[in-house]
Order: C-alpha cells, then sequence, then structure tokens
C-alpha cells in the first residue's frame, strides 16, 4: 500500500500536466499546410536551406551549406529503399551539410551528429494519416513502419516556384511564446522549421515573405537560426527548378505518390525519380 501513494501522485501530476500542455495549445493559431500541392514539381530540383530551426542531429554546428533531395523510393536500391516501400514510405530523402571546419554530414551517415549510431537512412511518406492532405508528409528512418511516427512532421505552408521558396514547419504548433504576439513555437525538440530556396544564394526579401507566412500561421520565425550557404561546392552556379513544366514524371501524366497497395509496383520512370 506504500507504493500506492506516490503512483497516483505521479498520475495526478501527469494529468495535470496533460490539461496544462492542452490548454497552451487550445491558445496557438491552426496551422495551415497547403491545399493544393504537386509533390512531382516540388522534388524536380534541389533545395537550398537559408533558414531552420535546431532539431536533433542537427544543431547550428551544422549549420554550414545545408542542401534537400527528395526522389523516388528504388526498390533496386538495396537495402533501405526496399525497405522503405515495405513500410508504406514513397521517397527517399538525402539531407547534407557541413559544420564550420567543413566536414560533410548527411543523412545516409551510420553515424548522426555527436557520433550516435542511427538505423538507417530517412524516407518519407505522403498523406500517410487519416485527414492528412497531400502537402502534409511524414519523413522517419526507412527502417521503421511509417505509421510508427504517429503523425506528419513535415507541412509544406508555402511553395512557390516563381519564387523558388518554400515554408515547411514540423506540424501543428502547441505552445505560446509569452511574448504577447499571439504566436506559437513547439513544445518538442524534434519539431522543425524551414525555408528552402532553390538557389543558394540569399535573398532576405524572400525570406522575410516566408518568415511573415510563418506569423500568418501563428508561428514565430524567431526560432529558426540563418544557415549559411557561402563557399559551398556549387555556390557559383546553384541548380535552378524548372518554371514552366512540371517534373518528368508529371510531365508523363504520371504522379509521384502511388496508391498505398501498389507503391512497390511503380513504374520504371516513377522508381528513377528526380532528386533536388
Amino acid at each position: 500500500m506504500k507504493l500506492l501513494y506516490p503512483v497516483l501522485y505521479h498520475v495526478l501530476i501527469s494529468s495535470i500536466y496533460s490539461l496544462y500542455v492542452s490548454a497552451q495549445a487550445e491558445q496557438c493559431k491552426t496551422v495551415k499546410a497547403l491545399d493544393n500541392f504537386d509533390i512531382a514539381e516540388y522534388t524536380s530540383g534541389k533545395w537550398y536551406s537559408h533558414q531552420q530551426r535546431e532539431v536533433p542531429f542537427n544543431s547550428a554546428a551544422l549549420f554550414f551549406c545545408i542542401s534537400a533531395e527528395y526522389s523516388v523510393l528504388n526498390p533496386a536500391n538495396v537495402p533501405f529503399e526496399p525497405l522503405g516501400i515495405q513500410n508504406k514510405f514513397d521517397i527517399k530523402v538525402f539531407n547534407r551539410g557541413k559544420d564550420a571546419d567543413g566536414k560533410i554530414f548527411s543523412s545516409d551517415d551510420e553515424l548522426a551528429e555527436g557520433g550516435i549510431a542511427v538505423p538507417s537512412p530517412l524516407c518519407a511518406g505522403q498523406a500517410v494519416f487519416q485527414g492528412d492532405k497531400d502537402s502534409q508528409l511524414t519523413v522517419g528512418f526507412c527502417v521503421l513502419p511509417v505509421i510508427a511516427f504517429q503523425k506528419s512532421n513535415y507541412w509544406v505552408l508555402a511553395y512557390n516556384e516563381d519564387d523558388g521558396m518554400a515554408l515547411i514547419a514540423g506540424g501543428q504548433t502547441d505552445l505560446p511564446n509569452g511574448n504577447g504576439d499571439e504566436l506559437c513555437t513547439y513544445s518538442g525538440v524534434q519539431s522543425g522549421l524551414w525555408i528552402f530556396s532553390r538557389s543558394r544564394m540569399r535573398n532576405n526579401t524572400l525570406i522575410e515573405k516566408y518568415r511573415n507566412i510563418a506569423r500568418d500561421n501563428g508561428i514565430d520565425p524567431s526560432i529558426m537560426l540563418d544557415v549559411s550557404q557561402v563557399d559551398c561546392e556549387d555556390e557559383t552556379s546553384p541548380p535552378t527548378a524548372p518554371k514552366s513544366k512540371k517534373a518528368k514524371d508529371s510531365k508523363n501524366g504520371k504522379k509521384l505518390k502511388v496508391p498505398k497497395s501498389k507503391k512497390a509496383k511503380a513504374s520504371k520512370s516513377e522508381k528513377k525519380g528526380k532528386a533536388f
């Protein structure tokens, strides 16, 4: 019986904390992912990060020359891409960056920042959970079932090829920043916030435009830090995405997203995909 009271005490404290967190979250504006989103076009070229929030395995110490590329999972790329398909993912994710000394880190590394072992590279699934839009993706380790991540964590809030920019959030905010400006952030350290560009060249006007879109969604953009894109290997001639035509898969009348039951049967052109 002596153990009963400590157990009840911890249950009570946990319940009170849960109520507190819920009450805090209710003060946050609803974050809105895009209603119309062409993932084939979005993944048709390379992205460069210019601002982002620190997350595990990607601290500010690695905020140099960060890029992101995506391609359709290919069952021939053993061992991890077939596992990704089996685990209901659609897309291979490849993130790359450097530290101040020029050492390269990528999401394909067996050891993450700090020498921590990770189980596999990263994959992404589109509209995985009930109610998700096509612009709400779930990113996680390819070797784990996509549903193990419980909710989508990569929401595209804004994307414009004419601007060559995108704003991505880690989901619904749940923590008021306390500044009286009605903006919120995330209580969880896993939730990110990113401003991507098709170019390494920094455009502060466009960056501020997309920071304002974050504000319009009730997100405090001050949680992001600058990413340096100076002295990077392809700085002088960064690739740009096509503006007048869709990605190759789209051009052929094919969608990057495939039915859940047919992911492993994607066409040859879909399996090849394009990096961005």
